[in-house]
């Protein structure tokens, strides 16, 4: 069966005005309809993920300028590993910390952490994304072992990448060869 158009149009235009108002108004409804259910929220759905994309190459294309001391650390110290949860953060440096202990052989350590704080996106430029903050885990621990010993500890948790900086050490004579040395440490962690 073929549909001749031209047929169909004439007997478009032999029916009243108001069955031909009535009719384009009923094909205006179901292309419309088609169109809010279907096209526009694809079209939605598309435009929003290009608005991100956008931001994420502006954000991510944009400079970022360090001082000299910045570009030096970074340099120094690598590309900062941060874990993605702060209790995941928090468990990971405490196994850091037990792990280089009993790699030594250290048994009477006592080992706790401060409440975290939050660092200043502006300090870290280009480091947190987007609603995320960074927050910087404390720990204190004190621990006895012998000068040689500390010395080996407190250079291995300076050194580990998940440590983020010692910014205390104290080391007292305690006798019997032994010293008691007392760190101040910190990790940073991401969160939300």
């Amino acid at each position: 069966m073929k549909l001749d158009t031209t047929q169909q149009i004439e007997r478009f235009r032999g029916l009243e005005p108001v069955w031909q108002w009535i009719l384009g108004a009923t094909v205006f409804l179901l292309v419309f309809l088609i169109w809010a259910q279907v096209l526009e929220p694809t079209g939605t759905a598309w435009a929003e993920t290009a608005n991100r994309m956008e931001s994420d190459l502006d954000r991510t294309s944009n400079s970022i300028s360090l001082d000299a001391q910045s570009r030096n650390a970074a340099m120094t110290y690598g590309s900062i590993l941060l874990p993605d949860r702060k209790a995941d953060g928090s468990l990971e440096l405490i196994e850091i910390v037990q792990s280089i202990l009993s790699n030594h052989g250290v048994k009477n350590d006592t080992f706790y952490q401060s409440q975290s704080n939050a660092i200043k996106a502006s300090v870290l430029p280009g480091i947190a994304r987007a609603g995320e903050k960074i927050e910087r885990i404390k720990g204190e621990l004190d621990f006895s072992s012998t000068p040689a010993n500390a010395i080996q500890i407190i250079s291995e948790l300076e050194t580990h990448p998940g440590i983020e900086g010692i910014s205390n050490i104290r080391i007292d004579k305690a006798g019997n060869k032994q010293v008691r040395t007392r760190i101040s440490l910190e990790a940073w962690v991401r969160s939300r």
